[in-house]
């Protein structure tokens, strides 16, 4: 089996275009939770025409924390400070539990995964300290979510919120991914579909497949190949 989905958009625009890709919202339950943020995966500026944009995202999943560079609200990017490798649980194996650590208020750390530990089905388990606050992490726009990673180099951020103190969290990564045209976007930058251009939204759980092609055409519509 292919351990990963790919998105490719052929640019039949007569002109070059600028493509993002981004995933769902992940599914966050247990504790509470402000604003969920999903994150660029990949900005395809000035596509030209006759051209392609493609999106590869590994099924390899990652803890990940950090900081957003300013107030998400605005599209700030996320730096990664940390990511740790995890896995989903299954109908026969609970997923993996990951402890958040807070330092000083103002800086986060993730410990080693439990494996199995009380990750329900699709998902793994966050838990986070006691020694901060929330306002603390919204000063300085600390981040926790999900990512992902071909290699385990570096960790991409599919979705990423503002944690709470004291908190446990269920988080399952989506299934389905966007592409965007219009605006230039950069990697990272915190976004949210509503407030999103022109956009395409594929389920690859509907389509029972691991690869999609869109065709963008001179309608400026988006054709499924």
């Amino acid at each position: 089996m292919v351990n990963k989905y790919t998105l490719v958009i052929k640019n039949l625009t007569g002109a070059p275009q600028n493509y993002s890709f981004f995933s769902a919202n992940p599914v966050i339950s247990g504790s509470a939770t402000g604003p969920i943020w999903s994150n660029v995966l990949k900005a395809a500026n000035n596509t030209p025409d006759g051209g392609t944009a493609t999106l590869e995202v590994w099924h390899n999943y990652y803890a990940v924390c950090g900081s957003f560079d300013g107030d998400p609200a605005t599209g700030a990017k996320v730096s990664i400070g940390k990511s740790v490798g995890i896995t989903l649980g299954t109908e026969t194996a609970l997923g993996s539990t990951i402890a958040l650590t807070v330092v000083d208020g103002s800086a986060c750390d993730l410990g080693p995964p439990t494996d199995p530990g009380n990750g329900k089905i699709g998902n793994f388990q966050l838990t986070t300290g006691g020694k901060f606050t929330f306002q603390d992490a919204k000063n300085n726009n600390l981040l926790v979510g999900i990512g992902t990673s071909k290699d385990g180099n570096v960790a991409s951020a599919l979705g990423t919120f503002i944690p709470m103190p004291s908190s446990t969290y269920q988080i399952q990564p989506s299934v389905i991914y966007y592409v965007c045209c219009g605006s230039k976007f950069e990697v990272g930058a915190a976004v949210k579909v509503e407030q999103m251009g022109k956009t395409l939204s594929v389920n690859f759980d509907l389509r029972k497949t691991n690869s999609v092609t869109v065709n963008h055409d001179a309608h400026q519509n988006f054709v499924f190949a």
